[in-house]
């Protein structure tokens, strides 16, 4: 060998020692990350990944290779790795700072469309719909044909869900599954489209996205599901009949569940309700065509169905939740509060952990309130009268969703209470009721005006001249008449009470007391809300799904003259999936 030319040699062997050494560490980065990631290019699902604990051995030779080869041509590809390993360890605030220097750090990096596209994932995922929507947007636009475009148009879908965008999110996932039949996306755009068209109402189109996804199903829960999500479809269109239909059909395939008894030492017969995977499944099909039946307005097979489940699995979260739809039954559908009550007390008996048992409890609380309220007798026994019949007639309106049912209880608080502030304040809710709900703004206007000059001096006449002025009708101001300040007898009778407050040493408990007696004589003008059933937003008395601005003055008529007391404004917007809240839905996600 010429030695001349050794000192050349050994200097190429240590450059290709050398670029052996950062490839390796980028292979075992990458190798880290295919395996977190089952092969996809990213976490798509949040059930996807099966051992996480490699996206930290991912980071692990990221960093090393950064920091000892920062010359390598590695070097952006290992950086573009570490931030999609922080997605896959659900860090994405920390993703998107690293992936929003990509390019001022690689500006003539070649997988600047990449990092484009997990920069849109990122944000999307940081609740930041809109930025990720631009970020795809962009990938799509300056790379239409690279390998990520089914993802981008997933992960668009999946934005403008989020943006309630609803149509635009169906035909980004529509475009995904004409345009890449073979994608292994398919189920999970399926998904995508059908709730977006679901959240549209297009249940039609939406039942039969579910049910090619329940043939596609690997597993019997998951066929189970997806059919459960077509009863929705069904149930969406008001199509009573045929959700029956569909939901005997299935219980059909389903063994009825058997109760084991036995009889202890002490002569006491224990109930044992069958247990294991799908036991359920006959249960919460029943609890389903019970639904339907309330839906339609057929009580009485609805109240069987119930019974059905509660006896076949007693002592169950199963049986709490069918005694609690009983006890809904008969205050919604049934308006018998009395066996509504009853049928609550009940609830805990079949499982007192039961979220159905807290809710129960609540409602209980609100229906027993409403009984003491309307018996009340004493000094304020008509103002407390009052009080039930307005917090009545709002059960009915913003719990129940049964408006109709409401404006006839105004109307009936109008006849007992008329020619008192009562009286006006139930003509003002009759007209927000007839022109925000039934869409009836001539017989609206026509009763404010029936307050104008009916009930003059009180707040009801200053309320209806308002709710006028805001439609634009002009009021003269000959015709109202501010009411006189009356003393609160309740505030004047506490006052003296403490006046008379014994030494400081007893002060704390009678003070404790003292305010207890305010509150009982002045009262809460309404109920502090009563919720829906499980799972929904909660929903107040007040109504905060009235436009802006218009929250505060529907409490006027509502109100007794009495001061206000607060009172949340809770009730949110219902979820796509609840179409109908005037009776409790599927036992899987959707609440009335």
């Amino acid at each position: 060998m010429n030695r001349a030319a050794l000192p050349g040699l050994i200097m190429v062997a240590a450059l290709l020692l050398s670029g052996c050494a950062y490839f390796n560490t980028y292979y075992l980065a990458r190798k880290n990350y295919d395996k977190a990631t089952l092969g996809h290019p990213y976490v798509i699902e949040s059930t996807d990944a099966s051992q996480p604990q490699f996206f930290t051995q991912t980071i692990t030779y990221s960093k090393k290779l950064l920091a000892q080869y920062p010359k390598s041509k590695w070097v952006d590809d290992a950086y573009l790795l570490w931030a999609r390993a922080l997605l896959g360890r659900d860090d994405p605030i920390e993703a998107v700072n690293m992936l929003n220097a990509f390019n001022t750090r690689f500006p003539r990096s070649p997988v600047k469309p990449e990092a484009t596209f997990y920069l849109g994932v990122a944000t999307r995922r940081a609740h930041r719909p809109a930025d990720a929507l631009a970020a795809l947007d962009e990938f799509l636009a300056s790379s239409p044909r690279h390998e990520l475009v089914p993802y981008a148009l997933l992960e668009k879908s999946r934005a403008l869900f989020a943006l309630d965008r609803r149509v635009e999110s169906a035909g980004a996932a529509g475009q995904l599954i004409d345009q890449y039949p073979n994608t292994p996306l398919m189920r999970s755009a399926r998904i995508a489209r059908s709730d977006a068209l679901f959240a549209d109402g297009q249940f039609e189109k939406a039942r039969d996205d579910f049910k090619e996804l329940g043939l596609a199903a690997t597993d019997d829960e998951q066929r189970f599901l997806f059919l459960l999500r077509e009863a929705d479809c069904v149930e969406g269109a008001r199509d009573y009949d045929r959700e029956i239909t569909l939901l005997r059909d299935a219980l059909a395939h389903e063994l009825e569940p058997v109760v084991t008894k036995t009889t202890t030492a002490s002569g006491a017969v224990v109930e044992t309700a069958p247990s294991g995977p799908g036991t359920d499944r006959w249960g919460r099909l029943r609890l389903r065509v019970g639904t339907a039946y309330l839906l339609s307005g057929r009580v009485p097979q609805a109240l069987g169905e119930y019974r059905a489940v509660a006896e076949s699995y007693p002592r169950t979260p199963l049986a709490a939740e069918s005694q609690y739809r009983i006890g809904y039954a008969y205050e919604t559908a049934g308006d018998d509060f009395d066996k509504a009550r009853a049928e609550y007390g009940k609830v805990k008996d079949q499982a007192a952990a039961s979220s159905f048992t807290k809710d129960a409890v609540t409602r209980l609380a609100n229906l027993d309130r409403l009984s003491s309220l309307g018996a009340a007798t004493g000094r304020d026994s008509t103002e407390r009268k009052a009080e039930a019949a307005f917090m009545r007639a709002e059960l009915y309106l913003f719990t129940h969703d049964r408006p109709d049912r409401a404006l006839d209880q105004y109307r009936q608080i109008e006849k007992d209470f008329e020619g008192t502030p009562w009286g006006g304040k139930a003509l003002n809710a009759q007209a927000w009721l007839l022109r925000r709900k039934l869409n009836r703004p001539a017989e609206a206007d026509s009763l404010l005006w029936v307050v104008i000059h009916r009930y003059k001096a009180t707040e009801a006449q200053l309320a209806a001249r308002d709710y006028l002025e805001a439609e634009g009708e002009a009021v003269p101001d000959s015709l109202i008449v501010r009411p006189v300040a009356r003393a609160d007898t309740a505030r004047v009778a506490a006052a003296d009470t403490l006046r008379l407050t014994p030494p400081p040493s007893v002060t704390p408990r009678l003070g404790a007391n003292v305010g207890g007696a305010i509150r009982g004589a002045v009262g809460d003008s309404l109920a502090p809300g009563l919720p829906g059933l499980p799972g929904m937003p909660p929903r107040g008395l007040a109504n905060p799904r009235m436009p802006a601005g218009l929250a505060d003055d529907s409490l006027r008529f509502m109100m007794p003259p009495s001061p206000p007391s607060t009172r949340p404004d809770s009730m949110a917007h219902h979820a796509a999936r609840d179409t109908v809240s005037s009776a409790p839905p599927d036992t899987t996600k959707r609440r009335p």
